[in-house]
């Protein structure tokens, strides 16, 4: 089987996004599902799961404006019962010709994890995935050039700021100024079923980091309320949404039982006024779960 070499360079996207900030063209299942910027990875032998060989776990990253079918594979991996998605990654050149490409059996995501993004500067947010294929063959050559329907969607939509409400807490979201990545992660095994290899979560679930939000000190009282009202035990959590990627998309991670468990004093980044404040708000969540909006 041909592999990827070991801890290959990140392709990092030029700051303006072009069409050429997008290099690998995705397929999951037989289907086109959009454009990624970079790909990155180590590889061993062995199959995932296997008492003695070890497995590639490989990291995509990608503008969050993606295709439908492509949030459908992050919930899939974290469904209940996960399943796993076969994939082709091709690599294009600036003239939309194949360069090389990545195929790969039983790809199930093991890590979802978005940027920290700036109100300011929300073009610059980017989504990353783990993931680890049961198979997985490379090859390089210079191929033909890619087809129409596929080359059309090569250059990155226009992403909107993530949308977060939490509730009880509507109107204060729509001051927060930066948002911190949020990782997203599960270790998932593969066990010989009767017909097929099934996959299972393993025992302690789903890891959440911290969700850390930046928002002026004015504007952040109703979160020193919830914290105070947190450690009298008189809150026993709230629903945070946060939205990304395309609207009509409607890309969704749910946290439930979020609390606040640290709020911080900051000088504002944004202004040269010493009185000016901002606070850092630390939220841990319970449980979490995606969604997507309606739709086919």
């Amino acid at each position: 089987m041909l592999a990827l070499p070991a801890d290959p360079l990140l392709l990092i996207a030029p700051g303006k996004r072009g069409r050429s900030s997008n290099k690998y063209a995705l397929e999951l299942d037989g289907r086109p599902c959009g454009w990624l910027t970079d790909l990155s990875g180590a590889t061993a032998g062995g199959e995932l799961g296997s008492p003695t060989g070890r497995y590639e776990e490989l990291a995509l990253r990608c503008w969050p404006a993606m295709p439908r079918a492509f949030f459908q594979w992050v919930l899939r991996s974290f469904a209940p019962q996960p399943e796993a998605s076969d994939g082709l990654l091709v690599l294009a050149d600036d003239s939309d010709r194949e360069l090389s490409r990545l195929r790969w059996l039983g790809g199930v995501v093991t890590e979802f994890a978005t940027t920290a993004v700036d109100v300011s500067a929300s073009e610059a947010a980017k989504l990353s995935l783990k993931f680890s294929p049961r198979l997985s063959q490379r090859g390089e050559q210079l191929g033909p050039q890619l087809a129409p329907a596929v080359v059309e969607t090569r250059r990155p939509l226009p992403v909107a700021m993530p949308k977060l409400e939490i509730d009880g807490l509507e109107e204060l979201c729509c001051h927060i100024k930066r948002i911190e990545g949020l990782v997203v992660r599960q270790k998932v095994r593969r066990v010989p079923g009767e017909h097929a290899v099934l996959l299972e979560r393993e025992a302690q679930g789903i890891y959440t980091s911290p969700l850390v939000l930046t928002l002026p000190e004015p504007k952040g009282q109703g979160f020193r309320r919830w914290l105070e009202a947190c450690e009298a035990g008189k809150s026993n959590g709230r629903t945070a949404t946060l939205v990304l990627g395309s609207p009509a998309v409607g890309f969704t991670v749910a946290l439930h039982g979020v609390r606040p468990v640290r709020i911080d004093d900051l000088a504002a980044s944004d202004s040269n006024d010493p009185r000016r404040r901002d606070l850092r708000v630390e939220l841990r969540t319970r449980d979490i779960a995606f969604a997507l909006a309606p739709g086919k």
